[in-house]
């Protein structure tokens, strides 16, 4: 119990650093990701504001996998603090068993008046005071067991065995070159929750690096040699209508309009 709390508090950890760690520093370990943009066929320099950043749908990931941990650790807790009162209740009932509770008779067998024997007779009194309590209180315990243990086995699932499609609209900006073409093949490739949302970091990262301007670049910048860069948020780019590639559309007067995967989500435009 105690290494499985310490697994699920480290990954607690790690989902939470993953959560807050939204920083504008490059991923030194550089991927096939990189090369996302160099495939697709539309031009983003030519949008405003190109492609959404994916940090809003990590977020959202994350925060998706802690409710699910937080709910089984919740029933594993709750399970634990019934199991442990049962437990101490059934052991002060095992304690009043005893032999002791147990009077041995003795009846005399007797001929003219002579006693020639002892015949013993069953006990007097309960051995086991309590049986019938102890009894429930076992099966409610070993009841407990079980379902502490698959509550243990579905959060094991949940944090190291979740996957979701691959192959998604939502997740184009996150296949690699080759699970593109493995997509063609396969449609139902999936990916594991953890990976997806690693991606997505990775990913942001990446376009909020390309979005920053350097100190080394202001002069540049202020002589027009190269264009201003800003981060805006999806409610801004949509509220201001600037141009943007979104992985989502909305119908809206038989017309479709781009709308952000996730209101979290950002931009950077110019």
């Amino acid at each position: 119990m105690k290494n499985l709390f310490l697994k699920i508090t480290l990954s607690l950890f790690l989902f939470i650093a993953i959560f807050l760690f939204l920083n504008f520093f490059y991923n030194q370990n550089k991927d096939t990701l990189a090369a996302e943009g160099e495939e697709e066929e539309i031009d983003y320099e030519k949008l405003k504001c190109g492609r959404e950043i994916p940090v809003g749908e990590a977020m959202e990931k994350t925060g998706e996998l802690l409710k699910e941990i937080v709910r089984g650790l919740e029933i594993i807790e709750t399970n634990s603090y019934y199991l442990i009162k049962a437990q101490k209740e059934m052991e002060g009932l095992a304690k009043k068993c005893s032999m002791d509770n147990c009077t041995p008779k003795c009846e005399a067998v007797t001929i003219k008046d002579i006693t020639i024997a002892c015949v013993s007779k069953s006990c007097q009194g309960d051995v086991c005071p309590g049986r019938e309590k102890i009894e429930e209180l076992f099966a409610e315990i070993t009841r407990l067991n079980e379902e502490i243990q698959a509550a243990k086995d579905k959060l094991y699932k949940l944090i190291y065995e979740s996957v979701e499609p691959l192959c998604i609209k939502e997740n184009e900006d996150i296949r690699t070159i080759l699970e593109k073409a493995q997509c063609i093949v396969n449609p139902n490739l999936s990916i594991t929750i953890q990976e997806a949302i690693r991606r997505k970091l990775d990913l942001s990262r990446e376009e909020f690096d390309k979005c920053y301007i350097s100190p080394a670049n202001w002069e540049k910048v202020a002589r027009g040699e190269k264009i201003v860069k800003i981060l805006w948020n999806c409610d801004t780019v949509m509220d201001r209508g600037l141009p943007r590639y979104t992985k989502t559309m909305e119908k809206v007067n038989d017309k479709e309009i781009p709308v952000c995967t996730s209101f979290h989500n950002w931009f950077c435009c110019h």
